[in-house]
């Protein structure tokens, strides 16, 4: 059989852009406001209560990850991915159906929670890291950045829907999106492995004549995994990563009018600026994690969030302020290809998943806790930049982390590399 002219992996790219642009999270962070802010209008339910549901969302959700995780390496990107969609989609037609009954509203949220949580990158990461290696953080960046497309289109649609004909019909027709359009074309287009159609990485042939030299097929058991340096180093800077983000995105309205002295109008156009620096941030960093050692485009990362926080706590000018904001929103759209990536370095392609799972249960258990405090630390020094710098500085903490990693396991020979310094067999189940 010939090369083919046109690489399947990248029709997997597109199928996950697809998946990972009307994925649960991005219907979060797109639509919650606006679909709750309707409900609570109609059955009179506070902005608290409204919030709880919320809450109990990410909550759900972040235990899931690592479940997906697992079953992602036990299953495959395919089947759990089209799973998860098809069981968004009905939860959000429950969601639909909902009366006035605030227990109801929490319930429904989470049930998308724990569902769902396989529409996102994670579900996708697995399949990429097999199709593609020189040019995994390429393609990676370019899945993700299709988040974009439904951060765009979400809320202007759900918006029009509410307006036009109530909550519920806006609802609706997001499940039938998902399930009418999401669903088959996930279906079709992601493949799990480049292996069954002759293929390898990036567009390679297997020729029987020629095999090419291929990692040992280690499966790695997370017990093993957890009880290596590289991972906790990984996940206790992913948590700092995460703690930082959902510090200042939550709280940012308030820093940039409070601190800064802008306006609404504003903030809303520095965030316009930043959310367009999040597409660019992910493609861009992406093609460095193609050319560069990962931890050192981690650093890089590390250092715009740093530079955004100064910022934010050092200035009132509006230009220097939508600097800043572009630069945090590259620094955001770096930091989410790593995660995916740096699990398959440093763990390969066969237990990707389930470490990226636990990786993510790290960067949101971080999210979760950060708001309250940084919100906590603004109140405590009102007119002050010292909670910013503060941030600023707890970049050096994942930074020497990230400094500290040694080479990638699949760039080494299992009795020179591996995990730690240690052959791979080291750390792999029995």
């Amino acid at each position: 059989m010939g090369t083919p002219l046109f690489f399947p992996g990248w029709k997997v790219v597109a199928g996950s852009g697809i998946g990972i642009g009307f994925g649960s999270a991005v219907f979060f962070a797109a639509g919650f406001a606006l679909l709750s802010g309707a409900i609570g209008r109609q059955f009179g339910w506070t902005q608290p209560q409204l919030a709880g549901a919320a809450t109990l969302y990410l909550l759900a959700q972040t235990v899931m990850f690592p479940v997906c995780g697992w079953l992602l390496d036990r299953w495959g990107s395919r089947r759990i991915a089209t799973a998860s969609i098809a069981l968004f989609g009905a939860s959000l037609l429950i969601l639909s159906q909902i009366g006035n009954s605030l227990t109801q509203f929490y319930l429904a949220f989470v049930l998308i929670g724990l569902v769902s949580a396989g529409t996102n990158v994670i579900s996708y990461a697995r399949a990429i890291s097999l199709w593609f290696d020189r040019k995994r953080g390429l393609a990676l960046g370019i899945a993700a950045s299709a988040q974009a497309l439904g951060a765009f289109s979400i809320p202007i649609v759900m918006q029009a829907l509410i307006a036009q004909s109530g909550w519920p019909t806006a609802v609706l027709v997001l499940a039938a999106f998902e399930l009418l359009i999401c669903l088959p074309l996930v279906a079709l287009l992601v493949l799990d492995s480049p292996a069954p159609y002759g293929l390898l990485p990036d567009g390679g042939e297997a020729l029987p004549e020629r095999p090419a030299p291929q990692a040992p097929a280690v499966q790695l058991r997370m017990a093993a995994v957890v009880r290596t340096a590289t991972f906790w180093k990984l996940a206790i800077g992913f948590a700092l990563m995460g703690a930082s983000l959902y510090a200042i995105i939550t709280n940012v309205a308030y820093v940039l009018t409070q601190l800064g002295g802008r306006s609404l109008a504003e903030v809303a156009l520095i965030q316009a600026f930043a959310g367009v620096a999040v597409l660019v941030g992910r493609i861009g960093f992406g093609l460095m994690l193609d050319r560069l050692h990962a931890p050192v485009v981690a650093i890089i990362a590390l250092a715009f969030s740093a530079v955004c926080f100064l910022v934010y706590g050092t200035s009132a000018s509006f230009a220097v302020l939508l600097v800043g904001g572009i630069i945090g929103g590259l620094a955001i759209g770096g930091e989410s290809d790593l995660l995916p990536y740096l699990a398959g370095r440093y763990f390969g392609t066969e237990a990707v998943s389930k470490v990226f799972g636990w990786f993510l249960f790290a960067f949101f258990l971080g999210g979760a806790v950060a708001p309250v405090v940084f919100a906590w630390a603004l109140a405590a020094y009102p007119g002050s930049g010292a909670p910013l710098y503060a941030l600023a500085a707890l970049q050096i903490v994942p930074a020497l982390l990230f400094l500290s990693l040694g080479r990638y396991r699949e760039a080494s020979a299992p009795s020179v590399g591996g995990i730690d310094g240690k052959p791979v067999a080291d750390v792999a189940g029995a």
